[in-house]
C-alpha cells in the first residue's frame, strides 16, 4: 500500500523551496532592473554635460561637495547592497525551512544533528553539505558577534563550499544560492536514498 502522507511531505516540502524562490527571483529581478535604470540615467547625464548640460552638484569655496556622477555610483553601490540581503535571506530562509520541516516531521524541534540523523533515517538524504548550509546560515543570521565561529566552521569543514569572491563576505553568487537550493532539497523528501542507483 502506498503512504500518502510521504508523497504530501514531498509535496509540502518542494512546494515551500519553489516559493522561496520565486520570491528570491521578483526581488533579485527587480532590483538588478533599479541598477540597469540608474545606469542608463548615468551615461544620459554623462552624455547631456558633454554636449553642454547643466552640470548637477553642489560647490564650496570652489571644492565639489558632491555631483551628480557620484549620486548614481552611490545608488548602484546601495542596490548592489541590497541585493547581498536578499541573497542573505534567500540563504536563511532555505535552511530554516528545511530546518522547520525536519522538526515537523520529527514531531518536534531538535538540534542540527539530531534532525540530519532523523532524515537519514528515513531516506531522506541528507545531503553531505548540508553541515555547510547549517554553518553558512547562522553566519549570515548572527555575524561575528555569535559565540560559535561559523564562518571559520564552514571555511574550515567544507573549504570547497563556497568560492572565495570578493565584495560582501563572499559574494553570494548566482551560483553559491543554487548550490545551497540543491543542497537543501537534497535533504527532504523526494531525496535518492543513499543505496537508490540513480540512473
Amino acid at each position: 500500500m502506498v503512504k500518502i502522507g510521504s508523497y504530501f511531505r514531498h509535496y509540502q516540502f518542494e512546494h515551500g523551496l519553489r516559493m522561496l524562490e520565486k520570491g528570491y527571483v521578483a526581488a533579485r529581478d527587480a532590483l538588478q532592473a533599479e541598477i540597469e535604470r540608474t545606469k542608463i540615467e548615468a551615461v544620459a547625464y554623462e552624455e547631456a554635460l558633454a554636449n553642454g548640460g547643466e552640470w548637477i552638484g553642489e560647490l564650496e569655496d570652489g571644492r565639489i561637495l558632491w555631483e551628480q556622477s557620484q549620486v548614481y555610483d552611490a545608488q548602484i553601490d546601495d542596490v548592489h547592497h541590497a541585493l547581498f540581503e536578499v541573497r542573505k535571506a534567500f540563504v536563511i530562509a532555505l535552511y530554516h525551512h528545511w530546518e522547520h520541516s525536519a522538526a515537523g516531521w520529527k514531531g518536534g524541534y531538535a538540534a542540527h544533528d539530531e534532525l540530519a540523523k532523523y532524515c537519514a533515517g528515513e531516506g531522506y538524504g541528507p545531503s553531505p553539505e548540508l553541515g555547510a548550509v547549517q554553518c553558512l546560515a547562522n553566519h549570515l543570521k548572527h555575524g561575528p558577534n555569535s559565540r560559535t565561529d561559523w564562518l571559520g566552521l564552514l571555511r574550515n569543514n567544507y573549504p570547497s563550499f563556497l568560492a572565495r569572491g570578493s565584495g560582501f563576505l563572499f559574494g553570494l553568487s548566482e551560483d553559491d544560492l543554487y548550490k545551497v537550493a540543491a543542497t537543501i532539497l537534497a535533504s527532504g523528501p523526494g531525496a535518492p536514498r543513499p543505496d537508490t542507483p540513480q540512473k
